[in-house]
């Protein structure tokens, strides 16, 4: 089994970096190209994972929060993809879009770009580092450096929906991440729903930092 890891919305491959000596197997990290001066778009980051998973014939996709959109778009139908790990994330459906979800009374928002962003000056939408320490890494060893990391995004991909959906013929696995600040945990919980298996963690955000050796259990055991 190898596992393809696909990050989130302004992250990189570097926040994996936790979980891939965990896992029982080969590990694949997708750089998107929506996050950086590529300005690429939800599809363009589909088509960036289905050429990992065209190199690649047995494998289970693990996506993290908006990664979940374009892993659902490029597995559907592929032949190497057994089973799908949503991490936080979003396993759209057809038609259904970032800025769709909304939070359910009583949870903590969704990231809210007016407050959480700023535009750079060649129009990407970057993650302010005060607000992203404490909406996406409140509870990991060092949220400083965490945000570090982050990198702008290209705006489109907020408001596109995937084109193919494979968690309606590929089984699937849910990881609710129960102290985030950033998916509600109201939507998670109705994501998951979709899902055949289900698993929450104490965790912020980012389950692969501040918890990442549960993770990868989850991700190892995912059947």
């Amino acid at each position: 089994m190898t596992y393809v890891l696909v990050h989130g919305a302004w992250h990189s491959p570097w926040y994996w970096r936790d979980v891939t000596p965990r896992l029982d197997g080969p590990a694949v990290t997708v750089d998107l190209p929506s996050c950086g001066p590529a300005h690429g778009d939800l599809h363009d980051d589909a088509r960036a994972i289905r050429d990992v998973l065209d190199a690649h014939s047995d494998v289970t996709l693990v996506a993290h929060s908006y990664g979940g959109m374009p892993a659902t778009e490029a597995a559907a139908d592929h032949p190497a993809v057994k089973h799908l790990v949503y991490v936080a994330a979003y396993n759209a459906g057809e038609g259904e879009t970032l800025m769709g979800f909304g939070a359910q009374a009583g949870d903590e928002p969704n990231v809210n770009p007016e407050v959480d962003c700023d535009f750079t000056g060649d129009g990407l939408l970057a993650f302010k580092p005060d607000r992203a320490e404490h909406v996406l890494f409140h509870d990991c060893p060092d949220p400083r450096e965490a945000a570090s990391h982050l990198r702008p995004m290209a705006p489109p991909f907020a408001q596109q929906s995937p084109n193919a959906v494979a968690w309606k013929t590929i089984p699937s696995t849910y990881v609710v991440c129960t102290q985030d600040r950033a998916t509600a945990v109201g939507v998670q919980k109705s994501l998951s729903t979709r899902a055949a298996h289900v698993h929450e963690l104490p965790s912020s955000h980012s389950a692969f930092l501040s918890h990442p050796a549960r993770l990868a259990e989850i991700i190892n055991n995912a059947r």
